[in-house]
């Protein structure tokens, strides 16, 4: 027999359902939405760096991971984020050790300055930003709704969800994002301090300040949002001690801060040298996005700019009036969280941006509520409730759309690749049989023989490169400076741009502006030693390098070297300048001999022509290649002896047919 539900029974069941809607399925989809969004460029721009407080944060993290040490053994920051990372890496180098990346932690590179060979720990390391920054969503929501209404809560999470500033710096390994969502906690205890006065109020809010200030320590800016929220409700109710759980919530602070940077006391003049060091540093006034004692036009454009937006920036100002009158008591917690944080960071004369990260969600807070109650107030006006839902509909839209917008572009920015990391893809693809120089890190190369990296292409001159074999340079715009400018136009002047770069002031791609420049063949410059042999009408040697030194990695000028003399076991360097004379198929080997006075080969050396990098097949018809031929000697008797050269297939051993019977390369004396 069925039975139909009760109208209890289902107003429960509705009931119910709304409330796992509302705890559970709501902050948990917001949560994965801001992951989502944090995460989808993690690994923006790498191998290169471009964040410099990136590889100084990570490369702590690695030496705590390789030396086994729970002590950072240095406090710019406090300890916290260091301990989460050292743990992330920790977990990295398991993961690579079981796919073969690593053998040991001390596989780990420590310097990444610049460009790191190991970007798959960099997004490990941003993922766990990531994370921190996608958490603070919910934190928000939760704040929002206790301290105001759903409404705000909701609104509140979206617009930090999407807040461009936010999601930028949720993709860094940094302290800033991380610190925000426990700022967030803190006020939420605040509140639910000056909401009932409950322990558990005091004893969240004391935590969460002592993680706050355990990953960035001007967070504990906030600590007068506790006091005041304390204070209301003092104010309210009749306490009997109203003092002790106010103490008891600062000693829980305090022991938390104790807990997480617990090398504060245990290697604390290192803890106090580098906190001077902070305040020496902020004080200096020599670097940072801005610098000066209290920059208001400053701050006030980056919040127009690039923080709440102009539209958001509007919203807070036309609805805070409105939201003090309605929610004073909120307003005033909120405030006392935000102000003093950015009084202090107007004191420094150095001034960063991202410092406001820890209290932004909070001013998005603040925005939000100021929409909410701007919607009511019109509604009021209105009486008319279909109006209000229109004014907030309208409201909520210009604070939430404009981030969206930006942040669509961030990531649309970001995902097109570091414009040095498309120069290199495509010096990859350039014919390599010349050189090719390069102010670009040689583990962009995967092994390609024929790039050099330099320091900047204006260590030497055109007439250099050209004497050399240079063939190609890629340039890299972020090396020029003002000394180098006229040396740098010379060699453009003679040069054809195979590919340029966009400055990072267009917006196109992440990435200096540069170029990749095309200095032609010029053969009669060069100085190599000429010896002309053709083998069938394939390949043609064009001539020679020689000199005694160390076996090298790498197709090095000897810029004309004819150094033919050699002591016994010495080994020998040797440059040789080919030319494709034909499409080829095959990749020849080149064969060495050494013979002495009577015909009899005493050292020999066999190797396929560029065989790691450019080898035969992949020549291009007319193109110039220089190889290295380098050679071991054996400890010969002194006397006169042949170099003889020759190429083979060694697929079968057929030999290209050379032009002369017993084809001499050069004559050798060994003393």
């Amino acid at each position: 027999m069925h039975t139909t539900p009760s109208p209890i029974e289902m107003s429960t069941a509705v009931t119910c359902q709304s409330h796992w809607l509302e705890r559970i399925v709501l902050p948990l989809g917001l949560f994965a939405i801001a992951l989502a969004l944090r995460v989808w460029v993690v690994g923006n721009g790498l191998p290169y760096v471009e964040h410099v407080d990136e590889p100084a944060v990570l490369e702590v993290a690695i030496r705590m991971v390789r030396d086994g040490d729970f002590s950072p053994h240095i406090f710019r920051y406090p300890s916290l984020y260091y301990d989460l990372l050292a743990a992330t890496t920790k977990l990295h180098v398991w993961w690579g050790i079981a796919v073969g990346l690593y053998h040991s932690d001390q596989d780990v590179p420590f310097k990444n300055n610049g460009v790191t060979s190991v970007p798959a720990l960099y997004i490990w390391g941003r993922t766990l930003t990531a994370i921190m920054g996608a958490a603070s969503v919910p934190a928000i929501l939760a704040l929002g709704r206790r301290m105001f209404d759903r409404r705000v809560g909701l609104l509140s999470a979206v617009a930090l969800m999407v807040m461009v500033f936010h999601v930028t710096h949720s993709h860094y390994i940094t302290v800033d994002a991380p610190t925000s969502l426990w700022v967030i906690l803190t006020v939420l205890g605040a509140w639910v301090v000056a909401a009932d006065g409950s322990w558990r109020g005091y004893l969240l809010a004391g935590v969460a300040l002592g993680l706050a200030a355990g990953t960035k320590y001007n967070a504990g800016a906030v600590v007068p949002a506790i006091i005041l929220a304390h204070t209301i409700h003092w104010r309210r109710t009749s306490l009997g001690r109203p003092c002790v759980r106010l103490v008891a919530s600062g000693v829980v602070s305090l022991l938390t801060f104790l807990v997480t940077t617990p090398y504060a006391l245990l290697d604390m003049q290192t803890f106090l040298g580098d906190l001077r060091f902070n305040a020496a540093h902020y004080a200096s006034g020599s670097h940072g996005d801005f610098i000066g004692t209290w920059p208001f036009g400053e701050y006030a454009s980056f919040y127009w700019d690039k923080g709440l937006l102009a539209t958001g920036c509007l919203l807070l100002l036309a609805g805070l009036p409105v939201l003090a009158r309605r929610r004073p008591a909120q307003v005033s917690v909120l405030l006392v969280a935000i102000i003093p944080m950015q009084v202090l960071l107007l004191s420094y004369s150095v001034h960063f941006v991202r410092n406001l990260l820890p209290i932004l969600p909070l001013c998005i807070l603040l925005a939000a509520a100021g929409v909410v109650a701007l919607a009511d107030e019109m509604g009021r006006w209105a009486a008319s409730k279909a109006a209000q839902q229109v004014a907030l509909i309208g409201l909520a839209t210009a604070l939430v759309v404009p981030q969206a917008y930006a942040t669509y572009n961030h990531l649309d920015y970001w995902s097109h690749p570091h414009t040095m990391v498309v120069a290199s893809e495509r010096l990859k693809e350039l014919p390599q049989g010349a050189r090719i120089a390069a102010e670009l890190p040689s583990t962009l190369f995967g092994g390609k023989m024929a790039i050099f990296p330099v320091k900047q292409i204006t260590e030497h001159s055109l007439a250099w490169y050209r004497t050399n074999g240079y063939r190609y340079l890629a340039v890299n715009d972020d090396l020029r400076s003002e000394e180098d400018r006229a040396a740098y136009n010379q060699i453009l002047a003679a040069a054809t741009v195979v590919m340029a770069f966009p400055s990072r002031k267009t917006g196109v791609q992440p990435g200096p502006s540069g170029a990749i420049l095309d200095l032609g063949e010029h053969l009669e410059q060069m100085s190599f030693v000429r010896r002309t042999l053709t083998f069938g009408d394939q390949i043609a040697l064009l001539g020679y390098e020689i000199t005694p030194g160390e076996l090298r990695s790498r197709i090095t000028p000897l810029e004309g070297a004819d150094q033919r003399e050699v002591d016994s076991g010495q080994p020998m360097r040797i440059n040789l300048y080919w030319r494709g004379l034909a499409p080829l198929r095959v990749d020849y080997t080149l064969f060495i001999h050494v013979l002495n006075a009577q015909g009899e080969i005493v050292a020999q050396r066999d190797l396929p022509v560029r065989s790691e990098d450019y080898p035969s097949s992949h020549w291009r018809e007319g193109e110039l290649v220089i190889d290295r031929a380098d050679m071991v000697l054996p400890a010969l008797p002194s006397g006169d002896y042949r170099m003889i050269i020759g190429l083979y297939n060694p697929a079968n051993g057929a030999g290209l047919s050379p032009d002369v019977p017993d084809p001499e390369l050069l004559r050798l004396h060994v003393r």
